[in-house]
């Protein structure tokens, strides 16, 4: 059985076929290129970004058939690594205040790594569904305060954590506009945001 049909027959039995090392190197060669020339130049060509990379227009091209290709891929690194950075806050081993801090503090350094998105289209269904999943222990964690009474009660859980977005939205395009320092956008953002939704003493 030939390479390309043992490919096949992965994809007809639905398991997953390995991706070739070079190629996964490559991708998140061009993605970081992406990535650098975007935030100095919001409207660089693809030919500049493949010149950055250093792989030339053939390889960028093989990988992704066009600019929004491209931008899908670094938004969905984008969600990788703030699944793991909220993954590695442990939410539930903490109350939610404390736990909503270390998260914001984690996102915060994600988003401010990946900035340039701010700038690009906004996400698709499939992304948008997939940012949904990647909130969801946040969403939980707000309720579980709630439930506790470590915040408040009367305002819904799915609009605080979309306060929560925003504000870190709002915090990175202050960062990008050097309004507000990297170091000072957690404490700003969990301030704005907690100040609002704890419980208040009886």
């Amino acid at each position: 059985m030939t390479a390309g049909s043992r490919g096949d027959a992965g994809r007809a039995s639905g398991r997953a076929v390995p991706r070739r090392a070079d190629a996964v190197r490559n991708e998140a060669a061009i993605a970081e290129a992406a990535m650098r020339v975007l935030a100095d130049r919001p409207g660089a060509s693809m030919a500049e970004i493949a010149e950055a990379s250093g792989l030339g227009r053939a390889t960028l091209y093989r990988h992704f058939r066009s600019r929004g290709d491209l931008v899908r891929a670094i938004q969905r690194q984008a969600l990788e690594a703030a699944s793991d950075a909220i993954a590695a806050c442990c939410l539930d081993a903490h109350p939610a205040p404390h736990a909503l801090r270390r998260a914001v503090e984690a996102l915060v350094g994600v988003g401010d790594r990946y900035r340039v998105l701010g700038r690009e289209a906004s996400l698709d269904p499939l992304m948008l569904e997939r940012q949904q999943s990647v909130a969801h222990p946040l969403l939980e964690t707000i309720r579980r305060g709630q439930r506790r009474g470590e915040l408040r009660g009367d305002v819904s859980a799915a609009w605080v954590l979309a306060s929560m977005g925003s504000l870190l939205v709002l915090a990175l395009r202050e960062i990008g506009a050097g309004r507000l320092a990297p170091d000072d956008a957690a404490a700003v953002v969990t301030a704005t945001l907690l100040e609002g939704v704890a419980a208040t003493a009886s």
